[in-house]
């Protein structure tokens, strides 16, 4: 389910970006040529893109943040884990060499 928003944000983030690409060059075209209708639409048509791309930005930037947290905690998980195995394998090696001391 994650990766499904996560592909819908991005679409949506696509969009826009399509949005903008279109509607900037068509407002900066009609205010030259002075037709206020169409640049007026394409001045919503930009702030809208703009909104929306960032919106979809902040909610992409979140859900990403909130699995490197998850990821960072099964580091420590597993960082901790190895520490215990470390310490587990030190021991059994002064075991072992205790054993050959013994043995001589």
């Amino acid at each position: 389910m994650r990766d499904a928003s996560k592909l819908t944000l991005i679409i949506i983030m696509a969009m826009s970006i399509l949005s903008l690409v279109i509607s900037l060059p068509t407002l900066i075209v009609a205010i030259l040529m002075g037709i206020k209708y169409i640049a007026l639409r394409a001045l919503i048509a930009v702030i809208m893109g703009t909104v929306i791309l960032s919106i979809a930005w902040v909610i992409l930037d979140n859900q990403m943040d909130k699995e490197l947290q998850k990821f960072d905690e099964e580091i420590a998980e597993h960082k901790l884990k190895m520490e215990q195995l470390d310490k587990e394998f030190v021991e059994r090696q002064k075991r072992v060499a205790d054993r050959f001391k013994n043995l001589r």
